[in-house]
This record gives structure tokens, sequence and C-alpha cells, in this order.
């Protein structure tokens, strides 16, 4: 998708994008203090399921779940050297939930995929120790897998960071040209 497309589109219609992708996979027996992308990997059925109910319901863009599938993050869970694995078989997901809403429904209405992309939990320099040309790397790395993976668009999200929201944009911006949307969440 071309960001001209992606302005044609926010014209033309109210876009819906599917959310609270992360507490409604805890509802369907995610545990919490574990690697998402792992739990969602070893149980796609339920990953997959969740993606059809927001179809149904008419979600325009789904996220794929690579929401926190950026090195530093799956660091964590010891998960870093998969990191391109783990991002292309997520997008894989959400590309196999269009497809089953295809054939479960005949639609053909266009359906987009979105890289997910969202906080490291590090802070960048002065409040921690990483810069943040270190951070833009990071989201570089984390987007060119998502791209390979064939995504018609990136949404950053729920970022309590302005530092981090301009780090992913940038990484964004030097990586792809698709349309890239930015949100953040305050308490």
């Amino acid at each position: 998708m071309t960001r001209q497309e992606f302005k044609g589109l926010i014209r033309e219609k109210v876009v819906i994008l599917d959310g609270a992708t992360g507490s409604n996979l805890q509802q369907r027996g995610m545990p919490i203090g574990i690697s998402p992308e792992k739990w969602i990997l070893e149980n796609p059925d339920v990953f997959i399921g969740l993606q059809l109910e927001y179809l149904e319901a008419g979600s325009d863009i789904l996220l794929a779940p690579t929401f926190t599938s950026n090195r530093i993050k799956l660091a964590e869970y010891g998960l870093q050297n998969q990191i391109a694995e783990i991002n292309q078989a997520l997008v894989k997901l959400s590309k196999t939930a269009v497809q089953r809403y295809r054939e479960k429904t005949g639609s053909a209405r266009e359906i987009y995929i979105a890289a997910d992309i969202s906080m490291t939990g590090e802070q960048v320099y002065p409040l921690g120790t990483l810069t943040f040309e270190e951070l833009v790397e990071v989201y570089k790395e984390q987007v060119g897998y998502c791209l390979e993976a064939g995504v018609d668009l990136i949404v950053v999200e729920t970022m309590m960071s302005l530092q981090e929201c301009r780090a992913a944009l940038l990484a964004v911006k030097e990586t792809c040209n698709l349309p890239v949307m930015v949100s953040l969440t305050f308490e």
C-alpha cells in the first residue's frame, strides 16, 4: 500500500483496526510474564480465531502480533537470535487469518496487514544507556523483517515515550515508503 492509497482509503471511509489483542489473548489462556510472541506461535489457532473475530466485526486492518518482536524485548526471553523467523511467522499468521476469512465468507473486501511496532522497554540516554541511533537501528531491523513478510503498512502503537515514537518513525522512513500510523498511551 502506498501513502497515497492510504490517504485515499481514510478519506473514503472510517477505517477500523483491531485492538486489545494482548488482553483478549490473556482471556483465551495466554499467561502473563511469558513471551507473547512465543505463546502465539505455539497457539496459532487461538490467535487466528481472535483475528477472525476482528474481521467479522469489520476490521479493515489487522495488526500482526509483532508488537514486542524487537531484539531488545525478545532478549528478555532468550529469543533475540530468532527475530527474523518470529516476525515473519507472526505476519504469516495474520495473512492466514485473512485467507480463512475469505474462504469462510467469500468476501473479497480489502484487508490490510500492519506490522505492529511498540516499546523496547529501555530508556534512551540520558535516562538510560541506549542511544537514540541504536534505538533507530533496533526498529529498522524489526521493520525490515516485517517488510520481507509482506506487510501493507506500519502501526507504531502504545508508545509512552516521544523519543521511541520518533525513533520508530525514523526507522520506518529510512527503511520503506509504507504508510505509518503512530499512537501514544498515557495513564
